[in-house]
């Protein structure tokens, strides 16, 4: 594979002109000719349909022509990022974080992080826990962003790894209400083995609040009588079934309060069996990266208030 030939296939799709094609690209027609031949040859299968004044691209080269609009913009973008100046280029904080807290705590932890400091790029990569603890073992991401609680997490609770608590919120079992007005759950939390079957919203395994939930939910309820009708890897999908009557599911406050005042959504147990949690954000020791240093810092200073 010749970067050339992508670039010519490119030229050619605008051109559909192989002469005019070969103009534009600066080389003979019999060259350029040559140079998508030896394109199609790599692909294995033809690309273009060649008329005598027009040629065209077919199924395969329509592919091809997507394919190679994308590597030789990922090339582009490397290659500038490359030669920018060191310092441009470390100025860049990288932070795995869940869905929920992507949105609901971290632009205001970022918001008070920044203030009098010299602007910085932020890259969030959402994702699970066991992921996000991955990409900060790997030295992938800078920080990890996520929910925490007894008992802790043995991969990055250890002198490797360092954490700050920087919010709070609970865990609330939640229900449509049995009718409108109403304060009593259409699902309410199982607590006899004699009671029926309720339909259960639940997080994906790979989810920190569906690993709290796991670790509570015995003390708390009959798990037997959970029958799982829907399951997701995001808070916000779970708190949308549950609004619209599907079953019985435990949310984060912050993302239901609003809904418990009006009415759209009712408590299904009692607030004293609430699962209390820490947002915590992870960092490694052995981050080098001057400005990481300096953002947890600042964490370090807003977490002592």
């Amino acid at each position: 594979m010749d970067i050339k030939w992508l670039e010519d296939f490119v030229a050619l799709s605008k051109a559909r002109n192989l002469f005019q094609a070969a103009e534009a690209r600066n080389v003979t027609h019999p060259a350029f000719g040559r140079r998508i031949k030896a394109l199609e040859d790599w692909a294995g299968v033809p690309l273009v349909e060649r008329g005598h004044q027009v040629s065209t691209l077919n199924a395969a080269g329509r592919s091809m022509l997507a394919a190679a609009i994308d590597v030789l913009d990922i090339l582009r973008e490397t290659r500038q990022g490359l030669q920018k100046p060191e310092q441009e280029r470390v100025r860049r904080i990288a932070i795995a974080s869940g869905k929920t807290l992507a949105h609901s705590v971290l632009p205001g932890l970022m918001a008070r992080v920044q203030q009098g400091m010299q602007p910085f790029q932020l890259k969030v990569v959402t994702t699970t826990l066991n992921f996000g603890i991955d990409m900060l073992a790997d030295g992938e991401v800078d920080f990890l962003l996520c929910h925490a609680h007894e008992p802790l997490y043995a991969q990055i609770d250890n002198p490797n790894y360092r954490f700050r608590r920087v919010g709070a919120d609970k865990l609330v079992a939640v229900s449509a209400p049995l009718a409108p007005g109403s304060r009593h759950p259409r699902h309410a939390v199982p607590k006899l083995a004699s009671d029926p079957a309720v339909p259960f919203l639940a997080y994906a395994d790979s989810m920190s609040l569906g690993r709290i939930l796991r670790d509570r939910l015995r003390g708390l309820c009959v798990p037997a009588r959970l029958q799982t009708m829907y399951e997701s890897d995001l808070a916000d999908a779970l708190h949308a079934m549950a609004r619209q009557g599907f079953g019985l599911a435990w949310l984060p406050h912050t993302l239901v309060e609003s809904d418990l005042r009006a009415g759209a959504l009712v408590r299904a147990d009692s607030a004293r069996n609430d699962i209390h949690m820490e947002i915590r954000l992870y960092q490694s020791v052995d981050n080098a990266k001057p400005l990481a240093r300096q953002v947890w810092s600042r964490i370090e200073a807003y977490a002592a208030r």
